[in-house]
């Protein structure tokens, strides 16, 4: 299916399920809210008991501060991230023409199972994308004391080797994006065949969006024009039903369950060889 195709089809499995899809896509801005409410209301019981303190990175970069800010993430990562794979998982069985209710089922069903492989499958893209983003943050280092270099002495040599570094900067940041994409059907592999492991997944997303990753670049950025609509709030109770069916089409399009067959028999007869 080409990317026309695969909206059409997007809307044609929303019909019947919007009210259900709006109520999934409240969920996620009540994800949001509740985060960004939490840490205002933290902060400001930090004021109430007097800690010293100008602003909330100030607070931030204080020994207890950092402590419990790590905490929280800590929380909230156990918290949402199974919770997100719950979502998408809805998403995927309405693709395929599933009722809403039976969905919620047969989540409810296998939600134990679900859990650790959530986890252990986002924990792996982390880890993944730290190391993809190492250089990136360096390389920003290096523009930033380059800035300071030619603000103090605007050589050739400086500016040069600020413009060296920043467009070194700017490869990395398009290195981190293709490979990114990479890891997009990671989680619905894992969805589709339970049995499979995270490891498997990973190859296996990075296998099917080799050829894919351009177009699902493209894919991404056809949707910026409904997404400058959510500036006015209300449309984003509509654009993220559309958006998140949409992608989830697509990347089962890719990720179908003849390739992960196909996968699992390859990797058969290699360990039987």
């Amino acid at each position: 299916m080409n990317n026309a195709q695969i909206k059409r089809l997007a809307r044609i499995r929303l019909a019947g399920n919007w009210g259900n899809c709006v109520a999934l896509s409240m969920t996620l801005i009540s994800f949001a809210l509740m985060v960004f409410l939490g840490e205002v209301i933290i902060y400001n019981i930090s004021l109430k008991l007097g800690m010293d303190h100008s602003s909330y990175f100030d607070y931030v970069a204080s020994p207890s501060g950092a402590a419990m800010l790590f905490l929280r993430t800590a929380a909230y990562y156990l918290l949402f991230v199974p919770e997100f794979g719950n979502i998408r998982s809805v998403y995927i069985s309405l693709s395929q023409g599933k009722s809403f209710l039976g969905t919620q089922w047969e989540i409810r069903h296998n939600s134990f199972r679900y859990y650790f492989k959530m986890i252990g499958a986002q924990t792996l893209s982390i880890l993944y994308q730290a190391l993809l983003i190492a250089p990136i943050v360096l390389c920003s280092f290096s523009v930033t004391y380059y800035i300071d270099q030619c603000r103090s002495d605007m050589s050739m040599q400086n500016l040069l080797m600020f413009m060296l570094c920043l467009v070194i900067t700017i490869l990395m940041v398009c290195v981190f994006i293709f490979f990114r994409i990479k890891l997009q059907l990671m989680p619905y592999i894992l969805i589709f065949r339970a049995d499979i492991g995270i490891i498997d997944a990973f190859i296996l997303s990075s296998r099917l969006m080799k050829k894919n990753t351009i177009r699902y670049l493209f894919f991404q950025l056809s949707f910026i024009h409904y997404f400058a609509l959510c500036v006015l709030v209300f449309p984003l109770l509509v654009v993220i039903p559309y958006y998140c069916m949409s992608v989830t089409v697509f990347c089962s399009s890719l990720a179908t369950k003849q390739a992960i067959e196909d996968y699992l028999g390859s990797k058969d007869d290699k360990n039987e060889i």
